[in-house]
């Protein structure tokens, strides 16, 4: 399975990594709220990193092998990035 576009791929430890960029705090805080609906409905919580206007997100996977279910995680980030911008 191929990284999501927009996606960096990290190959020892597998591992994807975005970093989402927002036009001010509100929308950063708005798409932490959404990833934190989103984590709660996969049971999967990765690494963030953020500031006032922007978010990184880091997914790892074991084995080097990509879990559908983290897969999940990173496009349902797009969409709430998608989201935050459009609100």
């Amino acid at each position: 399975m191929q990284a999501p576009e927009g996606w960096e791929i990290q190959r020892h430890p597998l591992g994807w990594s975005k970093r989402y960029a927002f036009a001010n705090y509100a929308q950063t805080r708005h798409f932490l709220d959404l990833l934190t609906a989103v984590s709660e409905k996969l049971g999967y919580y990765p690494n963030l990193n953020f500031a006032k206007t922007y978010v990184v997100i880091a997914i790892q996977f074991e084995n080097d092998a990509v879990d559908p279910e983290r897969a999940k995680f990173a496009a349902a980030a797009d969409d709430s990035a998608q989201q935050t911008r459009e609100s």
